[in-house]
């Protein structure tokens, strides 16, 4: 889905694909080739020319250490956004987003580094979305929301304006959000309630 993005949005020419499974190498994803692993980032650097490397992966906290590995190697993370998208010249964007079609942003509202806002997902105005958190297909974040860093907001969830979801927690698909969510813990239902706690942190 995102090198679909990527090849419909015509603002850069693709190279290659990386996959971490070596029997996919010499392959194609969508005719572009498969070739080689995220490990060989500096070497692959070296022999072929490019400049910008996009992470396609939608676990938050693999996602943000293969962008770190990205800049550790020297290259830049490449912002995706689908033309079939629609994303306000009042939006303030970070590095290495990845906004898939059908998804609207409104004014005002900031994403950080590595932020994904899948498909058809929208995000009112004023909304602040911390590193590395994603808002997957259908979900809705009224206005006023602030998304934590890491923060999952489950397909088709709705947190209502105003509200707060704490860093590291995840909100299960279809929970409506009444309330502010505390960090680090994971929410379902309608309304959303908290079940337990959401231990997994970067490496």
């Amino acid at each position: 889905m995102v090198l679909d993005a990527l090849l419909a949005a015509e603002e850069h020419e693709v190279v290659g694909v990386l996959d971490d499974d070596p029997a996919k190498a010499g392959l194609c994803l969508l005719g572009i080739p498969i070739v080689g692993t995220s490990r060989d980032l500096r070497g692959l650097a070296g022999r072929l020319t490019f400049e910008g490397v996009v992470v396609a992966l939608g676990d938050n906290y693999l996602r943000d250490r293969k962008s770190r590995e990205v800049r550790v190697a020297g290259l830049q993370p490449v912002t995706v956004i689908h033309p079939g998208a629609t994303v306000s010249r009042f939006v303030e964007l970070g590095e290495g987003i990845v906004i898939l079609a059908g998804a609207v942003i409104n004014p005002g509202t900031k994403l950080a580094d590595n932020v994904c806002v899948n498909t058809a997902a929208s995000v009112d105005h004023d909304n602040v979305l911390g590193r590395s958190s994603h808002v997957f297909p259908n979900a809705t974040l009224a206005g006023g929301v602030s998304i934590g860093e890491f923060t999952h907001i489950g397909s088709g969830a709705v947190v209502n304006p105003n509200l707060k979801v704490g860093k590291h927690s995840y909100v299960g698909s279809g929970a409506v959000v009444t309330r502010d969510v505390a960090e680090g813990v994971i929410v379902v239902g309608v309304p959303a309630r908290e079940v337990k706690k959401q231990l997994k942190r970067p490496d």
